[in-house]
């Protein structure tokens, strides 16, 4: 009686999600660190760049991160990273962008 009424129990909870995709993992939160201590050190920050620059920056969806989790936001970014700690867009070098994508989560 007892077991079927904690069964009952339980069943009408429904399912809850054991990760909150907004909250990093450390693992994942890893892999971010990671990502940024790879940037070369002469990659000039955003806030550095023409204003026009950033505002272009703020509404172009580069890395197809719109409306993603933080989670999915930061390993799309670190799948992307190329070699030499840098991200492209095309043939444009968009890693101050990628950087500040990765700082915000």
């Amino acid at each position: 009686m007892i077991r079927s009424s904690l069964i009952l129990a339980f069943s009408l909870l429904g399912p809850t999600a054991l990760v909150d995709d907004d909250v990093l993992e450390p693992s994942i939160q890893n892999e971010v660190d990671h990502a940024l201590n790879i940037v070369p050190t002469n990659v000039v920050e955003i806030a550095q760049y023409p204003e026009d620059f950033r505002v272009f920056c703020a509404t172009n969806d580069f890395f197809g991160t719109n409306g993603l989790t933080r989670t999915q936001i930061a390993v799309k970014l670190i799948s992307c990273q190329k070699t030499g700690g840098l991200w492209q867009y095309g043939t444009n070098d968009v890693t101050a962008v990628a950087v500040e994508i990765l700082k915000g989560l």
